[in-house]
């Protein structure tokens, strides 16, 4: 398989009108709470477009290369959108998607994983725009190595770290009684696992490419009949009245 500024610009142009799609079926559907999720195919396209500004930068005989400043700002975003957004904004779309349907303590567990996701996220990306020493980016067997030393990286090692980012953005969907949104779920850490036993020397790269091309399925999770909000189901059933008294 072979990325290259192509694959990336034609992800990012395909997940436009799916977006909109997407948005107009949220819409449609009247569950506000799904908007979130439909929104998602429009920042994977912006990430996706980060990285084929990436490519170009890499590809450029003329150019700097990675120390061109144009590329290593698309790069910083695209890692903004890997490290620091998608930990975190997965656990916030599974709230908003689960809304009333949540038992009281998978809300306060996603909650929990949302606050975790932010404060994770933002302590990976943070340091990388104020130290440049701490980015590398280079091509490794037709994928983008993003070469990076993260906080923390003397201590918790890569299979700690990879563990706790595909429980942020799996679990959460995994929790929400949605049958579409599990399977999406589901298949997002398929996705998560195949990037990391096949293409472990471009982890962030094709794991971030294969969710995007995943993210089109929200025009049809979103699609989804609504359920009964889980007060509803709680609820008794009316008594009905008893015949009148002889």
């Amino acid at each position: 398989m072979c990325f290259s500024s192509t694959a990336s610009f034609t992800a990012a142009v395909a997940l436009v009108p799916l977006g909109l799609l997407a948005v107009r079926q949220a819409q449609r559907s009247g569950q506000q709470g799904r908007l979130p999720l439909a929104l998602t195919p429009w920042l994977f396209a912006l990430q996706q477009a980060s990285e084929g500004v990436v490519w170009l930068g890499l590809d450029d005989p003329g150019g700097n290369g990675t120390t061109a400043p144009l590329t290593r700002a698309a790069a910083l975003l695209f890692l903004f959108f890997a490290c620091a957004l998608w930990p975190a904004w997965m656990p916030w779309l599974a709230l908003r998607f689960g809304n009333t349907l949540l038992a009281p303590w998978r809300r306060r567990l996603i909650r929990l994983l949302a606050l975790l996701g932010l404060a994770f996220g933002l302590g990976l990306w943070l340091p990388l725009p104020l130290d440049s020493d701490r980015l590398q980016i280079v091509v490794v067997d037709g994928s983008i190595h993003y070469a990076t030393t993260f906080l923390g990286s003397g201590v918790i090692n890569h299979t700690l770290g990879s563990g706790l980012y595909a429980l942020l953005v799996g679990l959460p969907l995994l929790l929400v009684p949605s049958g579409r949104l599990r399977l999406f779920g589901l298949l997002m850490l398929l996705a998560f696992t195949l990037a990391q036993l096949a293409y472990l020397h471009a982890f962030t790269s094709v794991w971030c490419y294969f969710a995007a091309v995943l993210s089109a399925l929200t025009v049809w999770v979103v699609s989804e009949p609504p359920r009964p909000p889980l007060r509803s189901l709680l609820r008794p059933p009316p008594r009905t009245a008893g015949p009148p008294p002889p």
